[in-house]
């Protein structure tokens, strides 16, 4: 995989110190700068420029506006053995999502099965994340996120359903399988706001704009709406999505939820009047439940493979497994370093100056 023209690859342990730090400088625990670091690091080492470091600076516009809390207090609401309903106090996702996810393992390790909820929580952030995490330490898991209403409803004109980001991972004989990361959209509006970014047109059957007509416009899509995957399906399962995130965790419904940060209208500063916090759903299954362990990892690489070893289509070099795409983007960043695209490091930049802060792309201490 070639780097993308403009972009340039720098080291996934510096780039993670800088937002550490960035967060740090704006009030954040230290504890919880590095989680919302690593997770930011970890999209951009997987590929999902969506939900890496191009947020730095919306996330940081956030904090200081007072629209998500720098130093929430999270508090216990209901807790039994398998489960636990997390208030987040406004935080974002990243921090408490983990220490959620780590509380289930722990629960799941003596009860097999685990399901956890958060609320008054700011943005998910990339929902692989969480699943990875737990599939490295032998767990199938679940994650997902209700959100913002940008998805119009099969059959709809304008926007009321959320893209309703949702995870699915297991551990494999190596490493996770059949990592699957989505949106219940055709795409997301982190995409269409990188397309607007670059001035690109958007493919045809992606968005409406706001008269609900179909449009390849990105800012009219902003404006508008995004399709749902699959028409009646992707538009359904957003409803579950929501139900399980939000409607029984009693967190904001999709209605309540406000546009924020990277994605919020052109022009549109972040406000702490702002209402932008949603609910998420965890759900983490010990491999080992059925006490079957060894034989849960065997039977998802199986899985894998024989996907994998499928005869590849016409101009398909190869088929792959869900994962194997963000897995060998991770593999090559190990090697070659982190590739953020120019306008990303502009913003890093803007970052550096505004806190004071360190930030020499160009410094062999940082750049390979």
């Amino acid at each position: 995989m070639s780097a993308e023209a403009g972009s340039r690859r720098l080291r996934a342990g510096a780039l993670i110190c800088f937002a550490r730090s960035a967060f740090e400088c704006v009030g954040m625990r230290s504890a919880d700068a590095q989680i919302m670091a690593a997770s930011l690091v970890e999209a951009d080492v997987m590929g999902v420029r969506t939900h890496g470091l191009n947020r730095l600076e919306s996330y940081l516009g956030q904090l200081r506006a007072g629209q998500v809390e720098v130093r929430p207090i999270e508090a216990t609401v209901k807790e039994g053995p398998a489960s636990v309903l997390t208030d987040a106090g406004g935080g974002f996702g990243a921090p408490v999502g983990i220490r959620t996810v780590e509380a289930l393992m722990s629960k799941a390790r003596f009860c097999g099965v685990a399901l956890g909820a958060v609320r008054t929580v700011a943005h998910f952030g990339a929902a692989g994340f969480y699943t990875r995490h737990a599939a490295r330490s032998g767990f199938l898991a679940v994650a997902a996120s209700s959100s913002s209403a940008s998805v119009v409803p099969f059959g709809g004109r304008g926007p009321r359903i959320g893209n309703s980001p949702i995870s699915f991972a297991t551990p494999g004989v190596e490493h996770p399988e059949l990592v699957m990361d989505m949106a219940l959209s055709t795409t997301s509006r982190g995409r269409i706001k990188l397309a607007a970014d670059k001035g690109e047109d958007l493919p045809e059957g992606w968005a409406v704009d706001s008269s609900g007509a179909p449009t390849t416009d990105p800012e009219a899509a902003l404006a508008g709406g995004v399709l749902p995957s699959g028409g009646h399906k992707g538009s359904a399962l957003s409803l579950m999505v929501e139900m399980l995130a939000s409607g029984l965790a009693g967190a904001n419904l999709t209605q309540q939820i406000n546009h924020a940060g990277f994605t919020s209208a052109a022009g549109r500063e972040a406000s702490s009047i702002l209402d932008v916090t949603v609910g998420n759903f965890y759900l983490v299954i010990d491999a080992d439940l059925f006490g079957d362990g060894t034989g849960v990892r065997e039977r998802a690489t199986a899985i894998a493979n024989y996907v994998r070893a499928s005869e590849p289509a016409l101009h398909v070099d190869q088929v792959l497994a869900p994962g194997d795409i963000e897995a060998a983007r991770a593999e090559q960043a190990s090697h070659e370093g982190v590739s953020l695209s120019e306008p990303t490091l502009q913003s890093l930049a803007r970052v550096a100056d505004q806190l004071g802060i360190d930030f020499h792309p160009g410094d062999p201490r940082v750049e390979e």
